[in-house]
């Protein structure tokens, strides 16, 4: 192969990190500052090699549009993007501009793909542009209703268990009270960082372990159901901690539970991610052994 046909396999590839560049500059903020968005500095260089993998899995040539088409379409990408970056600058933490750029990507880096390679190959990286969406913070309304469920589920979850094994636990909105003493369930503490976390990771495995959509779904679904259960033991354990030996023991134990809560969820959700795959290619094999 020639070295220019070589550039023109890979050009493609280069303007699908050029489209989702301005989205990422932009969510960039959010993983700086925002309080459960630091994952997102993982996010494009995984979403990029998960892109180069799957580029170079494809069979169909590289067909390029014409010189027009492009010119066209970069006269109208180009000053909406523009206009959505200033946006950002005049307000960094505004989540609508980052939204619309990403959505921009979306679609446009999907068009680029079917129009460069074809649409049925195009659909083939759903994942990844999910990977990419990930990354950006969701909409104030939608992540406050979130953080807002997941405190009071863990919060009455607990309770619940407490006065299961005899303590009689109240709960008084984001606290949980036994007697005179009170803990609080803050947001930090609610599992959404988990929750989140693990929605970017549902999409980065289903794509590295090339999941169909069931097996990912269920991926996804028992992500969510893990990172809440062992959330709420977290909080139990705290909770038992700050009740039993008072608040320096609690502060000590704070952080440390928290990084065994992280790892334990990683480490269910690898596995699982791996059985899942692993169960989909027995499932391939017995079908070609019927053929």
């Amino acid at each position: 192969m020639m070295k220019s046909d070589l550039s023109v396999t890979w050009l493609p590839l280069v303007g699908v990190a050029a489209l989702w560049t301005p989205a990422m500059v932009a969510a960039s903020y959010a993983w700086k500052h925002g309080e459960y968005y630091d994952y997102g500095w993982f996010v494009p260089l995984a979403a990029l090699w998960l892109t180069w993998c799957r580029w170079q899995d494809l069979d169909s040539p590289v067909r390029w549009p014409s010189t027009r088409v492009v010119l066209a379409l970069a006269a109208v990408l180009l000053p909406w993007i523009l206009m959505l970056r200033v946006l950002g600058y005049a307000d960094p933490s505004w989540r609508l501009p980052m939204g619309l750029l990403g959505v921009t990507a979306a679609v446009a880096s999907h068009g680029l793909i079917a129009a460069t390679r074809s649409g049925r190959e195009s659909a083939g990286f759903v994942w990844i542009t999910l990977l990419w969406l990930s990354a950006l913070p969701w909409p104030s309304v939608v992540e406050a209703r979130i953080v807002h469920q997941l405190t009071q589920g863990v919060v009455t979850a607990v309770a619940e268990v407490f006065q299961m094994f005899g303590k009689p636990v109240e709960v008084m909105g984001d606290r949980l009270r036994l007697h005179a003493l009170t803990v609080e369930v803050t947001d930090g503490c609610s599992g959404v960082r988990s929750f989140q976390s693990f929605v970017m990771a549902t999409w980065f495995f289903a794509e590295l372990q090339r999941l169909r959509v069931m097996r990912t779904l269920t991926l996804l679904g028992c992500a969510c159901g893990v990172a809440f259960g062992v959330n709420m033991a977290r909080t139990y354990a705290l909770a038992w901690i700050r009740f039993t030996h008072g608040p320096e023991a609690f502060d000590r134990a704070h952080d440390m539970l928290g990084l065994l809560a992280f790892v334990a969820s990683a480490l269910f959700f690898y596995f699982l991610s791996g059985w899942l795959a692993a169960q989909s290619r027995r499932t391939v094999v017995k079908t070609l052994q019927r053929q």
